[in-house]
C-alpha cells in the first residue's frame, strides 16, 4: 500500500526518537519525542539545579516550612519532604511522579550553601520506572524560632499551678509530675519550673498546652483542676484578650495504706490507680471507688495511728493469736470478717481509729468480693 494511502485510511505513522533515531514500539513509547535512555541522558529528571531554603531554630532544632515552624527534623528528612511536596514545579515535562528514594551525600559549597546528591525514582509518560541521581542546593539558615525567643524573655501566657489537699507533694507525687513533662508535646511548650516548698510551678507558652497537661494529672490522679484567667490587656480593635490563664491543679490526700472512710464505713486503701481508689473495708469487701467521691466528700481520710505488726501464730474460729516478734508478746485479737482468711504465718497490721483498733492483713488483698462504686 502506498505511503501516502496508509496515512489517509488511518494508519498511523511510525515515530522516531529525534536523537537516535530508535523507532517507537507498542511496549517502548517516546518521552516527548525521546527514548527513554535519551530523555534521560540530553533532558533528564530536572528542568535544573533547584534550590531550597531551609530554616532551622538553632535552640530547639524545629524547621520553618510554608511559614509554620514544625518539630525537628534531620536535614535529609527536611530535604526529602522540600523535593517529594513540590516535584511537580522542577521536574522536566514527560515525569510524572518521583519518589525519593535517600541521600547519597551533602557537601559545603561555602557559608551556609550546600550541595547534595539524591537517589530518586522517577514515573515517565511512557509508563517507564527509572532511577536516577539527581544534584539539589539548599541555603541553611539558623535563627531562634518564636517559642525560644519567648522563652528566653521567660514570657508566658499560661500558669499550672500544682498541689496537694495535704499542703505539700510527696515524692513520689513530684517523680510523676516530672515524668509527665517528658513529653516532648509538653517539654516544648514550658518556659519555667518552679519547685516550692507547697508545690509545683510551670510557666507555658500556650494555654492549651497547659490545659493538656492539667488534663493528664486529672485524668491519671485524680486532680481537681480550676481554671481561671488575669487579663494583661485588651484590644478594643479587635476584640482580643491577652493575658494569663491559671490552671489550679489539686491533688487528693491520699496514699496507699491510709484509712478512709466511705459514706461511713472505715476501710484501708489498697491501691490508687486511673483516678479509682482500692479500698480493703474492715466489713471484709473490697471496692473500687472514683476519685470523685472525695471532692465529693464520701470517701475521706481518717486521722489513725499505726500500731505494732504481728505475725499469726494460730487461730480458731472466733480469734487469732498474734506474736509481736520484736518483744515476744503473745496477744489475742478477735477474729473480724475481714480476717476471715488469715492463715497461720501471714501477718496483720493494726490501725487505731480513736479508741478502737482495727486489724489488716499485711500481704494480699484477693480475699473478699470487689465492689465498683
Amino acid at each position: 500500500m502506498h505511503k501516502s494511502l496508509r496515512f489517509i485510511i488511518g494508519e498511523r505513522m511510525p515515530r522516531y526518537c529525534i536523537i537516535c533515531g530508535r523507532e517507537e514500539t507498542s511496549e517502548k513509547a517516546l518521552v516527548n519525542g525521546l527514548c527513554t535512555e535519551c530523555f534521560l541522558k540530553h533532558r533528564g529528571i530536572l528542568k535544573s539545579i533547584p534550590v531550597y531554603d531551609i530554616t532551622i531554630c538553632s535552640v530547639c532544632g524545629s524547621w520553618r516550612y510554608h511559614g509554620r515552624w514544625h518539630p525537628p527534623l534531620p536535614v535529609e528528612d527536611i530535604i526529602k519532604k522540600m523535593i517529594h511536596d513540590g516535584y511537580e514545579k522542577i521536574v522536566n515535562k514527560g515525569v510524572e511522579l518521583i519518589e525519593v528514594e535517600d541521600i547519597q551525600r551533602i557537601y559545603k559549597v561555602n557559608k551556609g550553601f550546600y550541595e547534595a546528591l539524591v537517589n530518586v525514582t522517577a514515573v515517565l509518560s511512557n509508563n517507564d520506572i527509572v532511577r536516577s541521581t539527581i544534584k539539589i542546593r539548599f541555603r541553611l539558615n539558623k535563627v531562634v524560632c518564636p517559642l525560644c525567643s519567648r522563652k528566653a524573655g521567660k514570657s508566658f501566657n499560661a500558669l499550672v499551678q500544682i498541689r496537694s489537699e495535704r499542703g505539700y507533694l510527696t515524692d513520689l507525687e513530684k517523680e510523676y509530675i516530672y515524668g509527665v513533662l517528658t513529653d516532648p508535646g509538653l517539654s516544648n511548650d514550658v518556659v519555667e519550673i518552679k519547685d516550692g516548698k507547697h508545690g509545683i510551678d510551670i510557666k507555658m507558652l500556650t494555654p492549651v498546652i497547659a490545659r493538656k497537661l492539667a488534663s493528664t494529672i486529672s485524668r491519671e490522679h485524680g486532680a481537681k483542676v480550676i481554671e481561671t484567667f488575669k487579663l494583661r490587656k485588651y484590644d478594643p480593635r479587635t476584640g482580643r484578650k491577652n493575658g494569663v490563664t491559671t490552671l489550679s491543679v489539686r491533688l487528693p490526700d491520699l496514699s496507699e495504706g491510709d484509712i478512709v472512710s466511705y459514706n461511713g464505713e472505715l476501710g484501708i486503701i489498697r491501691n490508687i490507680e486511673h483516678s479509682r481508689v482500692r479500698v480493703h473495708f474492715f466489713s471484709g469487701k473490697t471496692s473500687s471507688i472514683s476519685i470523685n467521691d472525695y471532692w465529693r466528700g464520701s470517701l475521706s481520710r481518717v486521722n489513725a495511728v499505726e500500731d505494732k505488726e504481728y505475725l499469726v501464730i494460730a487461730h480458731d474460729s472466733t480469734t487469732l493469736y498474734l506474736l509481736d516478734e520484736k518483744t515476744g508478746e503473745i496477744k489475742e485479737y478477735p477474729r473480724q470478717t475481714n480476717l476471715n482468711m488469715v492463715k497461720d504465718g501471714d501477718r496483720v497490721k493494726g490501725y487505731r481509729v480513736k479508741d478502737r483498733l482495727y486489724m489488716v492483713k499485711v500481704e494480699g488483698d484477693n480475699h473478699g468480693e470487689e465492689e465498683k462504686a
